[in-house]
């Protein structure tokens, strides 16, 4: 059976980094387990592929969906900014 997933990377500690999966909430995972390059906000397309003996997950880094989240996040702010009197919105 195959299953594919969304993370998104909110932030890294010290050993573990804090993913939020599939838009549903979040979880740790040890810094090994990801794409050395990965940095936070990037997208990480992820394909399980379980039997009954084992699952095998590859983690790949998706810089167009990054790149597609972050023009998204971006936009929120200029819309929200033109609201916020203080002009205080920071990315």
């Amino acid at each position: 059976m195959t299953d594919r997933h969304r993370w998104i990377v909110d932030h890294h500690e010290e050993n573990h980094t804090v993913i939020e999966v599939d838009g549903q909430g979040f979880f740790d995972v040890p810094r090994w387990l990801l794409p050395s390059g990965t940095r936070g906000d990037d997208v990480l397309a992820v394909t399980v592929e379980a039997d009954k003996d084992r699952a095998v997950l590859t983690v790949v880094r998706d810089p167009d969906a990054t790149a597609r989240a972050r023009s998204t996040a971006r936009r929120a702010i200029e819309r929200l900014s033109k609201r916020d009197p203080g002009a205080n919105v920071d990315l």
